[in-house]
């Protein structure tokens, strides 16, 4: 019985909501059926683990009807009952939580009952606690239109108290409201399209974004950021970006969770695309968005998805903030999801802060430890092992690990055509750069001149391969040189 959907759905109460939930059973509001109040008193008394091999229907059915022989089908009919109860019970707990939602459904039974005096109280009351709310969200925009929506009906029923500023009102109301949900969605979608293989049909999208690019949005916190957002995702500018720290500097105190989150998501893929383009300032702004996220405590211990975790712990390492990186992994790790990636993680993480740290066999080591389902992880261990081979002077291991990683690429369906051009040039020109630390000092200054240009043109930066080539390509002139100079 323990992994029934009735156990199932009584371990996730509280220890508060099992025992509201055993008067919500006996009130005879809810149940007059004496039976479901016995189950229930017999379940419960195995709460919070249920895990008692007592919780057995025979058992049960043993101490419900002591005498009677085990009929499974009553038993579980009364199981169903209960269950159908808990339900109701999280309703009620759901309706509880709507707030001010709730005041305004109230208004509405006010009006059916023609209580104009009681509505009038009560609609004072809505508006006085609305205008003090500090977070003006989608959320807020749609309990306002409820609310204009209602008084038009009410007033329009009253008569005289009625007004063509009502229908005004409600339309004002609902245009916020529908500006924000429009702009939200446009933006995450953009988002995703932009930094992910995902297409979204963004109906109607000119014909708001025509209404809104150039609008003033100073008393709507929410439109103003979104619109930058968008802006930033449509044109890739630097003001954009700026300008969006500045909006959530400004209305930090005036944002839900969801939004702060997403604007520092969306602030995140700004960095990785300038990444991307080889402008390595980002690394600090990067660092700066994900410490900014786990010291506001919007990512929590409890639950991180794994490759969240990647990527705060490596954008300490790359900012040289390793303290930074092992305490976050100390604190965090407990809840990396899903379970099965811990592992991989740890390790990768550990031979990450190894490779910037330049004890490349420890790195080897850890990476070696990995095995990652996911494409995205696979190229980076891939990646970082490859430059690792490269700067210990294992060179048919270089070439080797070149070869695999090639047909790697070739084979995994998921990673997009500029990506794999992406790694594709790192791979090559990596080669090529092993190829010339192979040959002789005296022949390879005109080639080694060559192939800078030719990393200097690639097309983007994946995992920093495009800079951290360069670097090495300067570094094997700079010994060359200084060989050269020894042997006259």
């Amino acid at each position: 019985m323990q992994n029934t959907k009735l156990i199932n759905l009584l371990k996730s109460f509280s220890k508060n909501e099992i025992n509201r939930f055993e008067d919500f059973v006996k009130s005879p509001y809810y149940n007059k059926n004496a039976k479901v109040m016995r189950l229930s008193d017999t379940i419960l008394a195995f709460y919070p683990d249920f895990g008692s091999p007592e919780l057995i229907e025979e058992k049960v059915f043993e101490r419900m009807f002591p005498g009677e022989e085990f009929d499974y089908f009553k038993i579980k009919n009364i199981i169903s009952d209960l269950y159908q109860l808990g339900l109701e019970f999280i309703k009620v707990i759901a309706d509880s939580k709507k707030g001010i939602e709730n005041e305004i459904d109230l208004l509405g039974e006010l009006h059916e009952r023609k209580l104009n005096t009681m509505y009038a109280q009560k609609e004072k009351q809505i508006s006085k606690n609305l205008s003090n709310f500090p977070i003006r969200d989608e959320s807020f925009h749609y309990a306002k239109y409820r609310l204009a929506k209602s008084n038009t009906s009410h007033f329009k029923f009253k008569g005289s108290d009625y007004s063509f500023d009502l229908i005004q009102n409600e339309f004002d109301a609902f245009l916020n409201y529908a500006l924000i949900s429009f702009l939200r969605h446009y933006s995450k979608m953009l988002t995703n399209s932009n930094h992910g293989n995902i297409s979204f049909k963004l109906e109607m999208f000119d014909n708001v974004w025509d209404y809104v690019k150039d609008k003033d949005f100073a008393d709507n916190p929410q439109c103003s950021i979104y619109k930058k957002l968008i802006s930033l995702e449509l044109y890739k500018e630097e003001k954009d970006y700026r300008a969006i720290i500045e909006l959530k500097d400004k209305y930090k105190d005036n944002l839900s969770i969801e939004d702060y989150f997403y604007i520092l998501l969306a602030m995140n893929s700004y960095c990785a695309y300038r990444l991307k383009l080889g402008d390595e300032e980002y690394y600090t702004e990067r660092f700066n968005v994900f410490k900014e996220i786990i010291e506001r405590k919007i990512m929590i211990p409890d639950n991180m998805l794994f490759v969240n975790f990647v990527s705060v712990f490596t954008s300490a390492c790359m900012t040289g903030n390793y303290q930074w990186a092992e305490k976050f992994s100390n604190d965090f790790k407990i809840g990396i999801t899903p379970g099965e990636e811990t592992d991989n993680t740890l390790n990768y993480c550990r031979g990450f802060l190894e490779y910037r740290k330049k004890n490349y066999d420890a790195a080897l080591s850890y990476f070696s430890k990995t095995n990652f389902r996911l494409f995205l992880m696979k190229v980076m261990v891939k990646s970082y092992s490859l430059r690792i081979y490269f700067e210990q002077n294992l060179f048919e291991l270089t070439f080797t690990a070149i070869d695999s990683f090639k047909h790697y690429l070739k084979s995994e369906k998921y990673i997009t055509d500029d990506q794999k051009t992406a790694h594709f040039e790192f791979l090559k020109n990596i080669g090529d750069l092993t190829r010339l630390k192979l040959a002789s000092p005296n022949n390879i200054e005109g080639d080694l001149e060559i192939l800078k240009d030719q990393i200097r043109n690639m097309t983007s930066n994946p995992l920093g391969a495009k800079n951290w080539l360069i670097q090495k390509a300067i570094e094997l002139g700079h010994k060359t040189k200084s060989k050269n100079k020894r042997k006259h």
